[in-house]
């Protein structure tokens, strides 16, 4: 018989527990055998509470039931972000999962918010005004998107705030169930054969963990993507000039919002991440333009609920590694690149590396074709966040000296060329590949007010006053679905209140799949 091909994967948390629990369920056993190593010693960073709609989608894949997965993790529905002080310092807009409006006429609904707002149409609302998962938000309501694609209570999607201990947790004992053998040790050597790929590693104890495949997990050690094979780092602070996070507990929220709050401070931002038996809360911050002693007092200020331990710290460097694939070693999570929580994008990043392993699986040995295949989609992934997180820090007109460094920055080629489109034209440059869809550029292009130079010139033909109606109408129908949706907190205590007719994951982020 055929030797199993051996996968060892190092480090647990999220990253590494998600990792497994896939690789386990889409592998088969006959031929592939699955060891995740982990140390009681080493502590996992546990921050990222705040979800996208993708993973409901893993969830999904791997077999978890909905209920389950929110009384295990203290889960919460999350419909948008929102965020105060960014553009200017009274800003408050929110990025919604979903759409806002409808296409009109050949034309983006957009292209008809501005033009009216041209006309200074009275009746004319906010531009989120026109979303539904921004008005269930705002009034604290929640019930899962219709799987009838016509109805409008389709164009929107949900995501979760969850406890990333406690997810990880449920699943370490999924995969085990699954098959997966856990061992509790630290690694102190690891072994390079001649061609240098990773032979094994040598644990504390003197174990000997023999593999074919090394998916490094270790979080922001990366003892076998960098350590061991030095793969090098594009390091991105001159962008996303943030280095430290400060991370605190408090108490619950007895009526928890389904968004995640961001508000811009004086150097940073700061997080809220409402669950169901506390409040994730934090401070990512630039030290050199606010220092540790007064960013601890500004996020303990900014508190809405009592805390429940001390502040956390944490530093990093933004960017990622040059390849999260090298010889025999894959790189998932915080070992393969950091990007701040700003659009909860760490779980997404996370999985979308999973997806890409399971889709270019190697044979044994690990060839260059799905190496090469692999590095690609990720450096797309990780670009295309990059420039969208840039964004929110580019259109801003705050005062204080950090937020001033940001406007005035030089950027990317690639989001100088979208944000240039947009300024001339009104319109989006769109891509096939990649998280974030003309929805959420929409979202943040407009709440942080920037202003098209011009607009469609087929809009000076439509009948102003017709449009106008059709917008008043439309706005009344998603106010009328709305009030009659149950309360938030009801349906995290009675998840059946959201209905029984519940459309499948969505693909896209803000986009109907």
């Amino acid at each position: 018989m055929e030797a199993k091909q051996r996968i060892i994967i190092l480090g647990g948390g999220t990253a590494g527990w998600m990792t497994a629990a896939a690789l386990s369920r889409y592998l088969p056993k006959h031929r592939f055998s699955i060891q995740l190593i982990e140390s009681a010693q080493i502590g996992t960073v546990g921050v990222g509470e705040a979800t996208i709609p993708h993973i409901r989608q893993f969830n999904q894949w791997i077999g978890l039931d909905e209920a389950d997965f929110l009384q295990a993790t203290g889960a919460s529905y999350k419909l948008a972000i929102r965020f105060r002080g960014w553009g200017q310092a009274n800003s408050d807009y929110y990025h919604p999962f979903g759409l806002s409006g409808e296409d009109l006429y050949g034309l983006p609904f957009h292209q008809h918010w501005l033009w009216l707002q041209q006309q200074k149409t009275a009746s004319l609302k906010n531009y989120g005004q026109y979303s539904l998962a921004v008005l269930m938000a705002q009034q604290g309501k929640f019930s899962r998107p219709v799987a009838d694609l016509k109805h409008p209570a389709s164009a929107f999607n949900y995501a979760y705030h969850l406890d990333a201990t406690l997810y990880a947790a449920l699943l370490r004992q999924h995969s085990i169930d699954h098959g997966v053998e856990w061992l509790d040790g630290k690694v102190t050597a690891v072994t390079q054969n001649t061609s240098g790929d990773i032979a094994h590693l040598i644990l504390e104890d003197g174990r000997q963990i023999d593999g074919d495949l090394f998916i490094d997990c270790s979080g922001f050690s990366a003892l076998l993507i960098d350590k061991t094979l030095q793969t090098g780092y594009d390091n991105w602070q001159h962008w996303l000039p943030c280095d430290k996070a400060l991370a605190v507990p408090s108490e619950k929220d007895p009526t928890p919002p389904s968004y995640t709050s961001a508000k811009a401070m004086t150097a940073g931002w700061q997080w809220r991440i409402p669950l169901q038996h506390r409040t994730g809360n934090g401070l990512v911050y630039c030290s050199s333009y606010l220092s540790d002693g007064a960013a601890e007092q500004e996020l303990m200020a900014g508190l809405e609920e009592q805390a429940l331990a001390p502040a956390r710290a944490l530093q990093f460097v933004t960017g990622r590694r040059k390849q999260s694939w090298v010889k025999n070693c894959v790189a998932i999570g915080l070992s393969s690149g950091f990007l701040e929580p700003l659009e909860s994008t760490s779980l997404y990043l996370v999985q979308i590396a999973i997806e890409s392993l399971l889709q270019y699986f190697p044979s044994n040995p690990v060839g260059e074709v799905e190496r090469e295949l692999f590095n690609q989609k990720m450096e797309l992934e990780y670009l295309r966040v990059r420039d969208l997180l840039i964004l929110h820090y580019k259109l801003n007109a705050r005062p204080e000296p950090f937020w001033q460094y940001c406007a005035q920055m030089a950027v990317p080629d690639s989001l100088s060329q979208r944000l240039e489109m947009f300024r001339e034209t009104g319109h989006l440059l769109e891509y096939r590949q990649g998280l974030f869809q003309p929805a959420s550029w929409l979202a943040l292009y407009l709440g942080q007010g920037l202003q098209p130079q011009q607009l469609d010139a087929r809009l000076s033909a439509l009948d102003t006053t017709r449009l106008q109606h059709w917008f008043s109408d439309y706005q009344q129908q998603l106010q009328q679905l709305v009030q009659a949706m149950p309360e938030h907190h009801h349906v995290l205590r009675n998840t059946e209140l959201a209905g029984a007719a519940v459309a499948p994951a969505f693909s896209l982020y803000g986009h109907r799949g």
